[in-house]
């Protein structure tokens, strides 16, 4: 092949909500997985990386339809205001307090938990009348987002991350096309440098 002294021209379309996408579908594979093999270790690391990737893949596909549809758009603006005024633009009626919507409200919620966790230090004092091993199950060693995805919450989460994902992109009338990552490059070869 040899050292060439090249142009290159071309045009890419890169989206990060595909890569979350991809990230949060392969996540959700690992889970389901080590459930069907009975094999359960780290899946709680698995519940919170999902849980966070359906976060960012959410806001980064409203991003994406805010930048094509809302003009001037402003993604550093707050979560919920960028939501209302995406889906106000594309005619979607939402309602907060049902699904599929509670599930996107939850999974933001943690993770701003995750994000800006505060460490717990605190005493503890009290006196109880009990086997010793139920003592010892009374100690809280939870951190707060360890109850706030359980399996079927978190798989719910991300079944209604797609409903409305598939409804901002119907009612937004773009081609499925325009979703996907693209490129197309050429290469014109100025001189041979070496062989």
């Amino acid at each position: 092949m040899g050292i060439v002294k090249a142009r290159v021209t071309g045009h890419r379309k890169l989206h990060i909500h595909n890569t979350l996408e991809n990230f949060a579908g392969f996540t959700k594979g690992v889970i389901e997985d080590k459930i069907k093999r009975n094999e359960r270790d780290g899946i709680g690391f698995d519940y919170m990386t999902l849980g966070i990737m359906l976060a960012f893949d959410f806001e980064a596909k409203v991003n994406f339809m805010g930048v094509r549809y809302v003009k001037p758009w402003n993604e550093n603006q707050r979560w919920k205001d960028k939501l209302k005024l995406v889906f106000k633009t594309l005619g979607m009626s939402v309602n907060w307090n049902k699904r599929p919507y509670t599930s996107l409200v939850k999974m933001k919620t943690f993770r701003d938990t995750i994000a800006h966790g505060k460490p717990v230090d605190e005493s503890v004092d009290y006196e109880t009348t009990d086997e010793e091993a139920n003592i010892k199950k009374t100690f809280n060693l939870k951190q707060a987002w360890e109850d706030m995805v359980t399996h079927d919450e978190i798989m719910q989460a991300y079944d209604d991350t797609e409903v409305v994902w598939k409804e901002m992109y119907e009612k937004s009338g773009i081609d499925v096309n325009e979703l996907l990552d693209q490129a197309e490059f050429a290469i014109e070869i100025r001189e041979r440098l070496s062989k």
